[in-house]
């Protein structure tokens, strides 16, 4: 995924607010836009191919704590 410009990313941010209904105040969406730009860094990275050696060692499983039927 490119990354849009600052006024790309503004006019969605505007029209997903306008969509739901949502005011942000005018002295809030930077701080607003800039959170959404870092969310998307963090997306980006959270859903990129990762090797097998960063996965946990351990696993976990509820099966010990289910109430048989």
């Amino acid at each position: 995924m490119d990354t849009p410009d600052k006024a790309a990313l503004e006019r969605e941010f505007d029209v997903l607010m306008a969509r739901i209904g949502a005011v942000i105040p005018p002295d809030r969406k930077a701080g607003v836009v800039a959170g959404v730009v870092d969310l998307r860094k963090l997306a980006l990275l959270m859903h990129a191919k990762h090797p097998a050696t960063l996965e946990p060692s351990n696993t976990f499983t509820l099966t010990p704590f289910v109430r048989k039927a």
